[in-house]
């Protein structure tokens, strides 16, 4: 399984990137688009690393719950925005993706902080702890 820590800290710099390229007054396709291929290649890895987490560890965990509840719908919001914001709209609509960016970069954050919270405990160097496991 992936490194959750490791995955998160990749990802909060890939959006950091991204968000600085937003002031620009266009958009610099070939860096959008390697921004976005990057995002998603560390995103698949960070859901399946929390949806294994969640599965794992103290099922009694409301933070836990909350997060192997809200993931459905956090996926959804990025799939949409995705699909929404094809390459060609954003270079057509700039200043609108630079908006609609900040707004999913935002709540990606939030979803980072979320599960950091709720499983770093868990976590001994990215690794779930022998102690933390069901019924463990």
């Amino acid at each position: 399984m992936a490194d959750l820590p490791v995955l998160h800290r990749d990802l909060l710099g890939a959006l950091d990137d991204l968000e600085a390229l937003t002031p620009r007054p266009a958009c610099d396709e070939a860096a959008v688009t390697a921004l976005r291929y990057r995002l998603t290649r560390l995103s698949g890895p960070r859901r399946k690393a929390v949806q294994v987490l969640c599965e794992s560890v103290d099922a009694e965990d409301a933070a836990v719950q909350a997060l192997a509840a809200i993931a459905p719908v956090n996926r959804a919001a990025s799939s949409a925005h995705i699909v929404n914001w094809t390459l060609r709209r954003i270079v057509a609509d700039w200043a609108g993706y630079c908006a609609a960016s900040a707004v999913i970069r935002s709540a990606m954050r939030r979803q980072i902080e979320a599960e950091a919270a709720a499983l770093d405990p868990y976590l001994d160097d990215g690794v779930l702890k022998d102690t933390a496991r069901r019924g463990g």
